[in-house]
């Protein structure tokens, strides 16, 4: 996830939009625990929002890497962007981003394959997937 200093609005949007709240409650299941984990770790998520797409690898260990135009690109390589954790929050999962600028949480709710991260109950990015394994880009 880009830090939200870098997706300026998106909050505002997400309240915003349609059926915003639905992602992140039934009949989409919250992911927890080892099962957020599991769902992460050594996979890349995708995921867009307005103009911004971004496709980030979560590597086993809690480093978050960037897969930009991947490492044959000269240009616009993956790199390393911050690190990722799964914490207990109260009831609930929840996984953390770090890019060195401050960190932001995140619930992870699945609704049938595609995933919302959401904070305080409300939708910041949805429509994410995981693709398997890293340094493979998105579709």
């Amino acid at each position: 996830m880009k830090p939200i200093t870098h997706m300026a609005g998106v909050l505002a949007l997400a309240c915003a939009a349609e059926g915003a709240f639905a992602a992140c409650n039934t009949p989409a299941t919250q992911v927890t625990d080892a099962a957020l984990t599991t769902l992460l770790s050594g996979n890349t998520v995708c995921a867009a929002r307005g103009g911004d797409r971004w496709q980030e690898e979560h590597q086993a260990g809690g480093a978050l890497w960037d897969y930009k135009l991947g490492d044959a690109d000269p240009v616009d390589p993956r790199t390393q962007v911050g690190t990722w954790s799964v914490t207990e929050a109260g009831t609930a999962s929840v996984v953390t981003y770090d890019y060195g600028t401050g960190s932001q949480s995140y619930e992870i709710w699945d609704d049938g394959g595609s995933y919302s991260f959401c904070q305080a109950g409300v939708v910041n990015v949805d429509n994410a997937t995981v693709v398997s394994g890293i340094n493979v880009g998105c579709p």
